[in-house]
């Protein structure tokens, strides 16, 4: 007999039991999607890729296989079709939602698929088996992935009524499927419908073909783990704290006051709902509720609680009307900005980190558009140099917990004003100078920070718009940098230098106080850049560390537990994982270690959640708050 052979038995089993009395896990690096198994394509060995490439299984590896096995064309299309048909949008979403919380924690993930796996037929089985432990390429694949999760999201809440009748072999083999099995199904074939083919001779970014690269970038501003607590810290001291110090511009109100001009709510009254239904929906990741009730979580009035609502959630409907346009594979902005769903009087959270950006640094955008409306372009943009200048009193704050003690008692830290007072420049020309700067003896360490968020369309794969956000992000600032570390080269060193003598290494460090993906891809790109332009390239000069807020906090961390910041970066830029984030090494080099949080740090997250508590209607639970060390 020639020609394919099919495997015996049926396609699904029917569903086992739900299982129960599962526990969470320690959050996994992000899954930076089918796309970065490609990333083999870097010759050097690379520690960003061991750490943190991940990809995710798709529906062509293995229900393709058992298609072409039986001697059948395997069209994802028909598939989805059917499946769609099979049970109610509202049902496939809070599914999902559900599977989407589980995504990243590992027991949770691996239960889900156990369930999955003894639902198959004996044949399929061993085939999803087989794709899971990377018979394609040999890497192993991840069971559910955030991204393929809310783009079925988006399928089941936009795609039409079908017209035809669906395959009517596709739907004898899905007759006895349940509504989770069906969901999973629906996220690894909307996974096949995330892959692209790559040009042949496309231009290249960042030493990769363009498609690739944009896969790549988007991938890890999507996928970037962030630290809630430090997030709710962070937000409540720029609100509560920094607002009140900004000094470059003379907003209208105290900018706590402008938030709640824009929103109809304070501080504590945006935190405090977000925090009871993120408590509640992730009791546990496996049968913890997909809808919480909206109301009785809370003390607030009901009217306040219908105003974070309205800012924060979407009815099925709104959300599907707003889904209609994203139609590239990066396109959620409705997601973001309302990551929860409505039903009725109860909430599904339908992102997590969506929901925790848009309650801490997404706070940002109901000011600007309340001053846009009501006092022009001048109101926002000075709105935005405050904003600016609140995350660099923020930065100062971590920065100088980094900075040693001299033994006269002083502090070794420096800023622009004093290298501006040693340099004057000549002919009433300034130099060009850092926001801040730290003296460690034998080397300095040089901190530009900046508050550029990537734009929608950066985020949403436009590779040009991602380039510019790059310039204006990294690159501009690495001139200043460049003229202060030319400064403190000099011999002999001004009397009123920071510095004794001239600096014999000089550590220079963007601050991104909106985050930047940085990645093999996005490092290449910049030191590019920078060998055009001729900046930061002298020998004593270390490569451009880039960072975000909570690598900084690592770094204060690490302060406390008696690592200096050039050892920590020295290490960083000398590893194998030094073409990505710090993150990523600092997984390599310290995971599992606990590291306290900085004093202020810890008091500011103590402040937080004291206001938070106030407010919420939910029994004292000892796992309620993200751990302060």
């Amino acid at each position: 007999m020639t020609g394919p052979q099919p495997i015996p038995g049926p396609l699904f089993n029917r569903p086992p039991a739900v299982a129960s009395g599962a526990h969470t896990s320690d959050l996994l690096l992000p899954d930076l999607s089918w796309a970065a198994t490609r990333l083999g394509l870097v010759r050097e060995p690379d520690g960003w890729l061991d750490t943190v490439v991940i990809a995710y299984v798709t529906a062509r590896e293995y229900l393709g296989e058992f298609e072409k096995l039986r001697g059948d064309q395997f069209d994802p299309d028909v598939w989805l079709d059917a499946l769609l048909r099979k049970h109610p949008r509202e049902a496939y979403v809070e599914m999902l939602a559900f599977l989407n919380r589980a995504a990243p924690f590992k027991e949770a993930v691996l239960a889900i698929q156990q369930r999955f796996l003894a639902g198959l037929g004996t044949g399929l089985r061993t085939l999803a088996e087989a794709a899971l432990a990377g018979a394609k390429d040999g890497q192993p694949r991840w069971f559910i992935a955030r991204q393929p999760t809310l783009r079925a999201m988006r399928l089941v809440l936009t795609s039409p009524v079908p017209q035809d009748e669906p395959d009517s072999r596709v739907v004898s083999f899905l007759s006895d499927v349940d509504l989770e099995t069906a969901s999973i199904l629906l996220v690894h074939l909307v996974a096949d419908t995330l892959e692209r083919e790559r040009p042949e001779h496309e231009a290249k970014f960042g030493g990769m073909g363009e498609s690739l690269a944009k896969e790549v970038v988007c991938n890890q501003i999507f996928n970037e783990p962030k630290d809630v607590g430090s997030a709710i810290s962070r937000t409540w001291s720029l609100w509560t704290h920094h607002g009140a110090n900004q000094k470059r511009e003379n907003l209208p109100a105290a900018p706590v006051d402008l938030l709640a001009a824009a929103t109809g709510l304070d501080l504590v009254e945006i935190l405090a709902p977000a925090f009871a239904y993120w408590l509640k929906t992730t009791e546990t990741r496996l049968v913890g509720p997909v809808r919480v009730p909206a109301f009785p979580l809370l003390t607030l009035p009901n009217e306040k609680v219908e105003k974070f609502l309205a800012l924060y959630s979407a009815t099925l409907d709104d959300l599907a009307a707003a889904l209609v346009a994203c139609d590239q594979p990066w396109q959620m902005l409705p997601l973001q900005t309302t990551p929860l769903l409505r039903v009725g009087d109860t909430v599904v959270v339908l992102d997590e980190p969506f929901l925790w950006e848009a309650v801490t640094s997404g706070l940002y955008w109901p000011v600007q558009e309340h001053l846009r409306a009501t006092g022009g372009d001048k109101a926002w943009q000075a709105w935005s140099r405050a904003y600016a200048e609140m995350i660099e009193l923020l930065a100062e704050d971590l920065i100088k917990e980094v900075a040693p003690l001299l033994l006269d008692g002083s502090s070794s830290f420096f800023t622009e004003d004093d290298i501006k007072a040693a340099f004057p420049g000549k002919k009433g020309v300034t130099p060009l100078n850092c926001d801040m700067g730290i003296d460690f003896g034998n080397s300095v360490v040089l901190l530009e920070i900046v508050n550029k968020p990537m734009t929608l369309a950066a985020r949403s794969g436009d590779l040009d718009k991602f380039k510019v956000d790059a310039e204006k992000a990294v690159v501009e600032k690495t001139k200043q940098l460049d003229g202060t570390a030319k400064l403190l080269l000099q011999s002999p060193q001004p009397a009123g230098s920071p510095l004794a003598k001239p600096a014999e290494k000089v550590f220079p460090v963007v601050v991104c106080g909106n985050g930047f993906p940085l990645n093999p891809v996005t490092r290449n790109h910049v030191e590019e850049r920078l060998k055009a332009e001729g900046w930061l390239q002298q020998s004593n000069v270390q490569p451009l560390a880039v960072v975000d807020l909570d690598e900084l906090e690592t770094c204060a961390s690490l302060a406390k537990a008696g690592e200096l910041l050039p050892d920590v970066l020295s290490s960083w830029l000398n590893s194998p994982s030094r073409k990505g984030s710090l993150t990523v090494h600092m997984v390599n080099t310290h995971g599992g270690r606990s590291l306290k949080r900085p004093a202020h740090v810890r008091a500011d997250m103590d402040g937080a959640f004291e206001a938070i508590h106030l407010v919420l209607n939910i029994q004292d639970d000892p796992h309620s708050k993200p751990e302060a060390d």
